[in-house]
């Protein structure tokens, strides 16, 4: 496993391809990608390179550089503040750096910084106002634009579902979720996946969408909220967006969104009905992601028991729980 000082040094051997003169390196983290914060002489001008390794799935470079192609078309055709790519002396978005520290060559980006701030917090009715019509001028750029050819990003669909569903069971083969229990887990999935597959996919419903809006994938800036980590945009439902988004709400503030949110575009008429299968699915989804963290694993089955209560039981016998 690679450390942190030779993250670094991918990072910049990486630097040396881009028009920045930089003064230091900040670790940031490791999740789907290793992060640093580039600072320069300039205070006002930092940037935030990331050093993408395998670890839910393998990222093509095309897949990557999707990712910044529609960061690119974010900032030119929207007022919205995103973490705008920056293309290398050669032109292109994505760096591919050859190191005797792995076998192949390593996959490294650089965004500008995103200044704002985390909240830590339950946003405001005032902000999730304004995190709403973050998200709808994001669907609405979506539904206009149109993708080049070779644009490849994730699917969210059924199969998706599947995929992670098969994933949380390995936690009942470890015995950290009853069988008994996942049974409600199987249903439900079953039961969103006949949601999914009935749906209709139309250029009002369905398009690029970030997949994966919480507090921690976005600041605010004199209350209004930036977007950042778009590494898991693809393919989806606008109103699963939401509901993944959701999960990290409460119930008045979830009120709040879709009232803000539907001033700028209209929600279909059985919308709650697929919030709440999509928000069924966005636990499957993160619950999935986590169960990878063998660190995390003990966690997940004890609040697994109280989420079935919640949330699988009352969704299977029909009871609405998203708003209560």
């Amino acid at each position: 496993m690679l450390s942190e000082e030779d993250y670094a040094k991918v990072a910049k051997e990486a630097l040396h391809q881009y028009p920045i003169i930089w003064e230091k390196l900040v670790y940031l983290g490791k999740s789907d990608n290793v992060t640093f914060q580039v600072q320069t002489y300039d205070d006002n001008q930092k940037y935030l390179i990331k050093i993408h390794i395998s670890t839910i799935s393998i990222h093509s470079k095309g897949n990557v550089a999707s990712e910044l192609i529609w960061l690119e078309a974010l900032v030119k055709d929207t007022n919205l503040v995103v973490p705008a790519p920056v293309r290398n002396f050669q032109g292109d978005l994505v760096t591919e750096i050859s190191t005797d520290l792995s076998e192949n060559t390593v996959m490294v980006t650089i965004h500008h910084w995103i200044h704002g701030s985390v909240l830590n917090r339950e946003p405001t009715s005032n902000e999730t106002e304004n995190l709403a019509l973050l998200m709808a001028a994001l669907h609405k750029h979506s539904m206009q634009w149109n993708p080049p050819e070779g644009f490849n990003r994730p699917i969210y669909n059924s199969d998706h579902l599947y995929s992670s569903l098969n994933q949380l069971k390995q936690l009942v083969n470890l015995k950290l979720i009853s069988s008994e229990v996942f049974v409600y887990v199987e249903e439900s999935a079953h039961k969103i996946a006949n949601v999914i597959q009935s749906h209709k996919r139309l250029p009002s419903n369905w398009g690029i969408i970030h997949s994966d809006l919480h507090e921690s994938n976005y600041v605010f800036y004199e209350d209004i909220p930036r977007p950042l980590d778009f590494s898991n945009c693809g393919y989806g439902f606008y109103l699963f967006d939401m509901a993944e988004t959701f999960m990290h709400l409460s119930s008045e503030n979830r009120k709040v969104f879709i009232s803000s949110y539907s001033e700028v575009n209209q929600l279909q008429e059985n919308y709650f009905e697929l919030l709440e299968a999509f928000f069924i699915w966005s636990i499957i989804r993160t619950f999935a992601f986590h169960s990878l963290n063998s660190n995390e694993q003990p966690s997940l089955s004890e609040n697994f028991p109280s989420v079935i209560q919640n949330y699988f039981r009352k969704y299977l016998k029909g009871e609405n729980f998203l708003l209560n």
